[in-house]
């Protein structure tokens, strides 16, 4: 028996096997149940999506013999199947598309059906008749035989005259989902006895773009390569589709303006035969993701990040970033259909994702982030008692000196936070910093916290190319995080302005709306000059290894917090004022 392609050979034979289109079966099973029939129908929608088929099993279910209709199973039902039922005329409307055509098919609608109850003429791609054939049909189609029923299929129904149109019943099918013809393909696969990887049909199903008859014969040329067990690598390796990781790092290396990087991923994309088309919806379809899950912070309703990469490439840049590349991207694809190379394109919009060089006035110092690279972390000396496991942040030359020092005084350090000269932001005042504040995170200090937090630091020097973020960008970049736990960060500054600036409440609420954006978590941060930072963290581990330190508290900043309450204490005229102006225009000074 001569080989059948899997479209053709698993093509539905009854209503329950057709995936998706759930309302059309429904509407026509009824009609067929009622006997309430239509003398017209026109079925529209995009390639694969059942048009055909639907309109066979309707000429089925109308001259089966048995119930449920159709069964598949009596004479008329298996002559449709195997097309040798002679009420059943299928026409192609793109070669007999003349008035002699259809002038010819008239004269045989008057004669009566000979095996079955009615005679259908199923006319596909009915959009390439002519307007003469349409005219002439028009008569024909509006008052046909009451044993004639006609099914038009079409995937363009706005080449089809209006007048064509009021004379049928109009079903728009629509393209299927992922999981439908992804459920389609198990069952075709268990037939077949063959083996493949979830994974490899969802990737399969992407590339069919809602079409069940691609979907099928994508899975048959990846069976051809692998029937034993199929991966989605192997789906890759055949359409030329780079990894889901592969294309966040091609990401990140746009944003780290790397042109050269990213041209050599171009290059060797190119040469491994990689879709450019599909590489480019792809990129569109992560950044999507980006943009929603920086404004709703809900998984739950992207397409296809997951929760894993989300962290790879959400912290790493902005919604606005993110609308920028997807216009880029958007723009080339659109000249990619009368394009002989897409590449080329392709290319031009990743040269200008890239571009640095706008002939600027005001320099933006460039960050660069690595694809892959994960900044080096410092080490952990743990240092274990009969009740806990205390975690000291340190680096390697620190960690021996802090060994190799004997102090003799337990009293712990003072630290003077006063003003020496005009910082990054307004402060009239010197900052008061608990010192207790300070301890009470460390005695909460995470390592894994404070890592995730370096490894994405120096995001924040990005912010300063957007003139709303770049001051609070700019005070931030300055210094380094030196410990974190689950809701506060301390900052180690060269320069003790930098620290007044980022510790005075007037910066406060700018810096940590910052931060939360970066993070995608409400941070409360305290800043320490480096010396000072070295003599506490000195005087905590003197104080573990005495297991001497506090316990922890609810973490709080008692000089942001005093502030807040003298604020509250305003007099009419300050409420009037903040009103009417809103509270971040105004400024109240003692």
């Amino acid at each position: 028996m001569a080989y059948k392609s899997l479209y053709r050979a698993y093509r539905p034979q009854t209503f329950a096997d057709v995936s998706g289109q759930q309302a059309i079966i429904t509407t026509l099973q009824h009609a067929v149940e009622e006997n309430k029939i239509a003398h017209a129908y026109l079925f529209c929608g995009p390639r694969g999506t059942g048009k055909t088929t639907v309109a066979k099993l309707l000429a089925k279910a109308i001259n089966c013999s048995n119930t449920p209709k159709p069964c598949g199973h009596c004479e008329n039902c298996k002559e449709i199947e195997y097309g040798t039922h002679p009420d059943v005329i299928e026409i192609d409307a793109a070669s007999n598309n003349g008035v002699g055509e259809v002038r010819d098919l008239i004269d045989k609608v008057k004669y009566a059906p000979t095996k079955g109850h009615y005679k259908v003429y199923i006319i596909d791609e009915v959009h390439m008749m002519s307007d003469g054939a349409f005219n002439a049909l028009l008569k024909t189609l509006e008052e046909p035989p009451a044993h004639v029923i006609f099914i038009l299929a079409t995937t363009e129904p706005h080449k089809i005259l209006p007048t064509i149109i009021s004379r049928c019943q109009r079903f728009d099918f629509s393209r299927l989902t992922e999981q439908e013809m992804v459920d389609r393909m198990k069952v075709v696969i268990k037939e077949e006895h063959c083996d493949c990887d979830d994974a490899a049909l969802m990737m399969i199903a992407k590339l069919a773009n809602g079409g069940m008859r691609d979907a099928l014969s994508i899975l048959e040329q990846c069976l051809a390569y692998n029937d034993d067990h199929l991966t989605e690598q192997e789906v890759n390796a055949i359409y030329g589709i780079i990894s889901m990781d592969d294309k966040i790092n091609f990401i990140k290396t746009l944003l780290s303006s790397d042109m050269n990087h990213a041209l050599q991923i171009i290059d060797e994309m190119l040469k491994t035969g990689t879709d450019i088309k599909r590489l480019t919806y792809d990129l569109v379809d992560i950044l999507k993701d980006v943009v929603i899950y920086r404004n709703t912070n809900n998984p739950a309703i992207l397409s296809v990040l997951t929760e894993g990469y989300i962290e790879e490439i959400v912290p790493y840049m902005t919604s606005d970033e993110a609308l920028n590349f997807v216009d880029i991207l958007m723009e080339a694809s659109e000249k990619y259909a009368y394009a002989a190379k897409p590449d080329i394109y392709f290319e031009l919009a990743v040269l200008k994702m890239c571009n640095q060089d706008h002939n600027q006035s005001v320099v933006v110092e460039k960050v660069k982030v690595e694809p892959q690279q994960i900044q080096p972390v410092t080490k952990v000396e743990e240092v274990k008692d009969d009740e806990m496991t205390h975690e000291v942040i340190e680096d390697e030359q620190d960690q021996q000196e802090v060994i190799e020092e004997k102090e003799e005084n337990e009293e712990p350090p003072h630290f003077e936070f006063e003003q020496k000269e005009e910082p990054a932001g307004p402060v009239e005042e010197t900052v008061n910093v608990d010192q207790d504040d300070i301890m009470n995170i460390l005695v909460q200090a995470n390592r894994g916290i404070l890592n995730d937090i370096q490894e994405k630091w120096s995001i924040i020097s990005r912010y300063r190319a957007n003139m709303n973020t770049a001051r609070a960008a700019t005070m931030l970049s300055a210094g380094k995080p030196v410990a974190a736990c689950q809701d506060a960060i301390v900052l180690s500054y060269e320069h003790m302005p930098d620290v007044n600036a980022v510790n005075h409440y007037s910066n406060y609420q700018q810096l940590s709306s910052l931060i939360k954006d970066v993070f995608a978590h409400e941070y409360q941060y305290i800043a320490m000059q480096e010396d000072d930072w070295l003599a506490l963290r000195t005087y905590y581990i003197k104080q573990m290894r005495q297991n001497a330190l506090p316990q922890p508290r609810p973490i709080s900043l008692r000089h942001i917090e005093r502030y807040n309450k003298q604020k509250k204490v305003l007099t009419p005229a300050q409420k009037y004022a903040i009103e009417m102006f809103g509270e971040d225009l105004v400024e109240i000074i003692e």
